[in-house]
């Protein structure tokens, strides 16, 4: 198995941001508080690409369980980036710009590192649980603050 799978990652995640883009901030403004303009969301995606991209280039170019651990949660961080999509958009009954993308592209690939990675003896169930929490946290823990801060929960 090769950890060059790895580099689906950022490329989802770009095609992920060009479905968002035309129509994500007015409907963060109205439903999730942040990003308040098309600056903090350019700035925000900025920030997530530079870590999708040194998660995954740590993992491939210095391969280590810890390395392993931090670019397979990049892949975590997609699939609860879907996660955070499709509750918006059941709870809101309204299109979250970037569910269709999470949903057909995030899942697969996220859910195709995840498998190869095991089958291949590269991630033991400890590198799975630790990136998925890092993935997770690094997803969901900046917009409970912003829905905090902003009065959406």
């Amino acid at each position: 198995m090769d950890l060059t799978i790895l580099w689906l990652v950022p490329v989802a995640y770009l095609i992920h941001i060009f479905e968002e883009t035309p129509r994500f901030v007015p409907w963060a403004l109205k439903y999730l508080g942040a990003p308040e303009n098309f600056t903090q969301f350019v700035i925000g995606n900025v920030i997530f690409m530079v870590y999708v991209i040194v998660a995954t280039s740590l993992a491939i170019f210095i391969p280590n369980q810890w390395t392993l651990i931090i670019g397979l949660s990049a892949a975590g961080w997609i699939f609860s980036n879907f996660l955070i999509h499709a509750y918006f958009t059941l709870r809101t009954g309204v299109y979250s710009p970037g569910v269709v993308t999470a949903g057909s592209i995030y899942v697969p690939v996220s859910l195709f590192i995840y498998y190869n990675l095991w089958i291949s003896g590269f991630a033991n169930t400890l590198v799975i649980v630790l990136s998925l929490i890092i993935g997770f946290a690094i997803m969901y823990v900046p917009t409970v603050i912003q829905e905090k801060r902003k009065g959406k929960i």
